[in-house]
């Protein structure tokens, strides 16, 4: 079992209960989702959008639960937060909250694709 530095894989591997084809098919649907939705969440930044941005950061949640990684997981969730009240208080926290993300998620998705190596046959 492998020892990642930006991934906590207990709750997939839960979810996934040993068949190592559903694992594989969830690593690579977060492998696909993980840079769209980031992408998603900066331009909607961008673009003020509190709104869809909120409902991106919401989905997220779940898609960040499979990863495991606590930096990324609060970020996400204050992101929502400071979306959901319109980007009022906190937005000034926004940049550094996205920019969290930012950083981890390339380096998730690159262990993630590791360990999708190790179970293909």
């Amino acid at each position: 079992m492998s020892t990642y530095q930006f991934l906590n894989l207990d709750y997939l591997n839960m979810m996934a209960d040993g068949d190592e084809d559903m694992k594989a098919t969830m690593i690579e649907m977060l492998v696909e989702e993980i840079p769209e939705e980031m992408e998603k969440m900066n331009q909607l930044y961008a673009a003020a959008d509190w709104k869809e941005l909120r409902e991106v950061s919401h989905k997220m949640k779940s898609t960040l639960g499979f990863v495991g990684n606590e930096a990324m997981t609060k970020a996400n969730s204050a992101i929502e937060d400071i979306a959901k009240f319109g980007g009022g208080d906190g937005v000034e926290r926004l940049p550094e909250l996205l920019a969290i993300l930012s950083d981890v998620y390339p380096k998730a998705v690159q262990e993630l694709k590791t360990e999708l190596a190790g179970l293909e046959v």
